[in-house]
């Protein structure tokens, strides 16, 4: 099963929970003498801080990922703010280890009565080393949850990037092209993340990408929805199938849907198959103006399964690969 480069990163609990958690359990922690039962207390501390050294360990290392990752993390968080809290994260939990390792080695060479005090002492000190960089990692537990909220994408495979402004009809596209289940409703920013469908034909496997909607204004003004778009655009190789709505319920205009059109175009610098959609309820004016414009666009219904087959043939086309069968499941 393809993966994520952050899906097996495990998340620890925030700093403050994982502090309570074994302020509850001190009573509960026992051993044969007062020595051994100080020394279990601070080793369920240690099993706890452990949870941050394995959390840094297994984040990816940030300059190693692929270009599609990589934007990925930089549209969530600034990757040098990323850098340095997995680094001050990983040093915290070193401290916290050597201060807890030091309160075990005091407690064993000093007299009995003096166990419980020293333990004390070590779960306070700990307990502050932790709280120095409680924000740092609290920033990189959100950031990583939400990263292992991705769908899996494979860089490699050969991607069809389904692009076009809100409410076009990618999402019903997408599922009609594939088993992919993605969120489907009428209204604009349905789809808020990147879905992924596949489809083999023969011994090749296509990746369908759904992309979030885009709206025509600069990069620096899109929300956070629409650079996932441009990431895809961007960073995964294939071949884009541009979506223009000629319905006319359309919420944006053709000037609106062909100026993203072209920019789409001078973003990804991939082959585009311009793709006009709802034509079994078109608006003759929309329709006309973006046959006036748009060169070679084929002309589908997905929700009424009009002209699939043609622009499956033609996807498969461009993308160099015969048509042999069926679909298969996201």
């Amino acid at each position: 099963m393809l993966r994520t480069p952050f899906e097996r990163v495990p998340v620890p609990p925030e700093v403050d929970d994982v502090i309570n958690l074994v302020l509850n359990r001190l009573p509960k922690i026992q051993g044969k003498t007062v020595k051994e039962r100080e020394i279990n207390r601070l080793l369920t501390y240690m099993n706890q801080v452990e949870k941050y050294k394995d959390f840094v360990s297994k984040f990816p290392r940030v300059e190693k990922l692929h270009p599609f990752y990589k934007e990925s993390v930089e549209i969530l968080a600034d990757i040098d703010r990323v850098k340095i809290c997995l680094f001050n994260t990983s040093r915290t939990a070193d401290l916290a280890m050597k201060s807890l390792r030091e309160g075990i080695n005091t407690i064993k060479t000093k007299d009995e009565k003096e166990a419980n005090a020293i333990m004390r002492r070590t779960f306070g000190r700990t307990s502050s080393i932790l709280r120095k960089n409680r924000e740092c990692t609290s920033f990189l537990i959100k950031v990583t949850v939400q990263l292992k909220r991705m769908m899996a994408v494979d860089p490699s495979l050969p991607t069809v990037i389904v692009a076009g402004a809100p409410n076009v009809g990618k999402s019903t596209l997408i599922s009609k092209l594939t088993r992919a289940k993605p969120e489907i409703a009428n209204y604009p920013f349905t789809t808020k993340d990147i879905h992924v469908g596949h489809m083999r034909m023969g011994e090749r496997l296509i990746q369908f990408i759904d992309t979030p909607g885009i709206l025509d204004r600069p990069n620096t003004e899109r929300n956070q929805i629409e650079l996932r778009s441009v990431n895809a655009l961007k960073n995964l190789k294939g071949i884009v199938v541009f979506v223009f709505d000629v319905s006319p319920l359309s919420y944006y205009g053709i000037e609106d849907q062909y100026s993203l059109f072209k920019e789409v175009k001078e973003l990804s610098e991939k082959r585009t198959i311009p793709v006009i959609n709802k034509i079994d309820e078109k608006d003759d004016t929309y329709y006309n103006e973006v046959r006036a414009r748009v060169e070679n666009a084929l002309e589908i219904s997905a929700d009424k399964d009009i002209g699939l087959e043609e622009l499956k043939k033609e996807i498969l086309k461009m993308l160099g690969t015969s048509l042999d069968r069926g679909l298969l499941d996201n």
